[in-house]
């Protein structure tokens, strides 16, 4: 690694760690990792033209080198590589105001569309089609797995058509560099990494930060009170976060795990025992949200009359 170092970025490091798959390394008082790039190649350049729009906002994100070839890609056994200079404390654990910094202040920022992510139905209805379609012939081998499925791809059906009804409002929305999915346990190394982006409500990180809080045994519910008292929220805005929260992205990020990695079906557990927890969750934001607006906000039915009985 070294010589690739050497040859193709004139780097000379003289330690290099090596820890899932990238290579973190200093040179001259810089801090620098060199990672295998895991998404499509048409991605690349637009995350690049991202990088340098947002780095010029002085957001420290990580910054993409060009090699000696002035390519943003370098190929190590046929594996495409980019390596990016490191600004921040790459331990340090994400809050709610790192979310919360990186989306506000990247809205506005052109984008290619080959990165947006904000057309929800299409998105969600494509996958629920695919999991009814795949639940048939897994079934046999992931039968626990496939019990839990139909009531979450039901959740699912209640956020798709809660986010149909948001997106007829005529309101403003927000548009942010966001991540495919954040983890409230993910450190600064990953919210500040350009190969993670997309382009999305900026609604949509805090959205995913906050479920993600709740199956960490997090207080959920504070961190959507703090987000809310920190931040202007338009209805629309507030329509989504809740269709969001609604999207059980947690079940389906497992389901994929546990089928395409050949997990453990019974991890699916330490979510399904929390269903009845976080349906009340759920409710708690809802008559949250219907406080601080002085607009109706639409109710899920059975969750409402479910809290009550």
């Amino acid at each position: 690694m070294k010589n690739i170092l050497n040859y193709y970025y004139s780097l000379h490091p003289d330690e290099i760690s090596h820890k899932d798959n990238k290579y973190f390394f200093d040179y001259l008082d810089c801090k620098y990792v060199f990672e295998p790039f895991q998404r499509p190649l048409s991605d690349l350049d637009c995350l690049y033209k991202i990088n340098k729009e947002m780095i010029t906002r002085e957001i420290l994100v990580h910054e993409i080198i060009l090699n000696n070839e002035n390519k943003i890609a370098t190929y190590v056994n046929n594996t495409p590589y980019v390596l990016m200079e490191i600004y921040i404390n790459k331990e340090a654990r994400i809050n709610l105001s790192d979310v919360c910094y990186i989306n506000n202040n990247s809205v506005g920022i052109e984008c290619d569309r080959i990165l947006n992510r904000y057309d929800w139905v299409t998105l969600w209805e494509t996958k629920n089609d695919y999991f009814e379609a795949q639940i048939n012939e897994i079934s046999k081998k992931y039968p626990n797995l496939c019990n839990y499925a139909n009531y979450y791809i039901g959740l699912a059906e209640n956020a798709i058509s809660y986010v149909k009804q948001a997106n007829k409002i005529e309101d403003t929305t927000l548009i942010s560099i966001c991540h495919k999915r954040i983890n409230s346990n993910d450190d600064l190394f990953e919210l500040y990494n350009p190969l993670r982006y997309i382009y999305d409500f900026r609604i949509r990180d805090i959205c995913e930060y906050i479920k993600s809080s709740f199956f960490n045994n997090e207080n959920a519910y504070n961190i959507v009170i703090e987000y809310f008292k920190n931040n202007y929220i338009s209805y629309k805005e507030a329509l989504l976060f809740y269709g969001r929260l609604l999207y059980p992205s947690y079940f389906f990020d497992l389901y994929d795990d546990i089928v395409n990695k050949d997990l453990n079906e019974n991890l699916i557990e330490n979510i399904a025992v929390k269903s009845e927890e976080y349906e009340i969750f759920l409710n708690n934001v809802y008559f949250f949200l219907t406080k601080i607006y002085n607009k109706y906000i639409p109710a899920v039915d059975w969750l409402i009359k479910k809290s009550f009985i």
